[in-house]
């Protein structure tokens, strides 16, 4: 199992998603599961980029400063 940090681009903000998956492929699809979820009307996605993954073991974490 690993931990992602995505930056979604929309047209006015960038939002920070982490995700835990066991690998790229899931946790690109969890992305846009997760927006879904979050906000009532889903942001249109100009760009997702993959900033960090981190394997989980005993702990893992990042630092998101806005």
């Amino acid at each position: 199992m690993e931990l992602f940090r995505f930056e979604v681009q929309t047209k006015t903000k960038v939002i920070d998603v982490i995700i835990a998956a066991k690998d790229e492929e899931s946790a690109f699809r969890l992305v846009d599961v997760e927006l879904e979820k979050f906000f009532l009307k889903k942001p249109e996605m100009e760009h997702v980029a993959l900033h960090e993954k981190k394997k989980i073991r005993k702990s893992a974490g990042f630092v998101i400063h806005a």
